[in-house]
């Protein structure tokens, strides 16, 4: 048996965010038509950005009917944001959003979180804020189309980004971003949570005591890995045409094992080159069990040995090819308990 880390320890030490603490009288509020929910006809997805700040901030409702109108690109006056203690809800073509901010950490335990992640910089935004300003998407809605949701999301959340900001946190899929020079760019993208993706690939820096146990002999992985191989041709392809196409930055990565005497663990390699036997690259996140391999390492997999690969052809998640056995993991994480 062999045990994977997936991309979610974050989540586990995270403050509820205002759309699980709105009451039915918010809900009433923002749209007389809504009938009151109970707490457990919330969405069981925490659609939501939220930016981490290294002190707090009021929001006041001109101040949220402005991001609104800058972000969305259409007047947003103030008598269409409804309040409630310290949240205010604006509506946009994709629902309401509630807008929220506190002056707690949204870490239970930040200094201890921060203490275990390998990245420093990811650890010094946790450890140093001191506050946090949440976008939450209010809707209930199974057929709604989440990547317009995000854009609207990223969008609005993008106007509050200011010298306060030490990084952004999504609930939903547990990335962490620290505020660089690009972060307003993904966020203002076709597909934000892809684009961060793409830049902040999650790693073991952020996972932790949350494991996924899975056989070697698994019906689903074995059969995601023989999909893999028996599609090789399709990647091996795009990696010898990536140069023919100047305006985008391709992305190819394989998966395989790496060996340290007794110890192999699973691992994406970025693709550098590929000759008649072996994939060479660098690798894309830190191991767990291994001593020498470290992210950013020169390593080479032999081409019978990779069990999956991916390369993304744009920003989105639609864009992305492969992921074979990644998919049978997010099954795993969706039937397995949540804490």
């Amino acid at each position: 048996m062999k045990t994977l880390s997936p991309f979610s320890t974050l989540m586990n030490l995270a403050l509820l965010s205002s759309c699980a603490l709105l009451t039915a009288g918010l809900l009433n509020a923002a749209d007389k038509t809504v009938k009151p929910q109970a707490a457990e006809e919330l969405p069981s997805r925490m659609v939501s950005l939220v930016l981490l700040l290294s002190e707090p901030r009021a929001q006041n409702v001109a101040s949220v009917a402005k991001s609104a109108s800058k972000a969305w690109s259409r007047e947003v006056p103030e008598s269409a944001v409804t309040t409630m203690d310290s949240t205010f809800v604006v509506k946009s073509s994709a629902g309401r959003f509630a807008i929220s901010s506190t002056d707690k950490p949204y870490f239970t335990e930040s200094d201890k979180l921060a203490d275990e992640l390998k990245d420093s910089a990811v650890a010094g935004a946790i450890r140093k804020h001191r506050a946090w300003l949440a976008v939450d998407w209010m809707e209930k809605d199974d057929k709604a189309d989440l990547r317009v949701v995000y854009q609207q999301l990223g969008k609005a959340i993008a106007e509050m980004v200011n010298e306060d900001t030490l990084a952004i946190y999504s609930p939903d899929t547990d990335q962490l971003h620290i505020n660089d020079a690009t972060l307003l760019t993904h966020l203002k993208s076709e597909d934000p949570l892809a684009a961060l993706t793409d830049v902040d690939l999650p790693n073991s820096s952020l996972t932790g005591k949350n494991t996924i146990s899975i056989e070697e002999d698994d019906v689903g992985l074995v059969a995601a890995r023989a999909e893999a191989r028996k599609n090789w041709p399709e990647f091996l392809q795009a990696f010898k045409a990536r140069g023919k196409d100047k305006d985008k930055d391709l992305y190819f990565s394989v998966k395989g094992p790496i060996v340290e005497g007794e110890n192999s663990e699973y691992l994406w390699l970025r693709v550098i080159d590929i000759d008649d036997k072996l994939v060479h690259g660098v690798l894309d996140n830190d191991p767990v069990a291994l001593k020498t391999a470290k992210h950013g390492s020169d390593i080479h997999i032999p081409i019978a040995d990779v069990d999956d690969w991916l390369y993304s052809t744009g920003p989105g998640k639609d864009d992305v090819k492969g992921g074979y056995t990644l998919r049978r993991f997010d099954e795993l994480a969706d039937a397995s308990p949540k804490n």
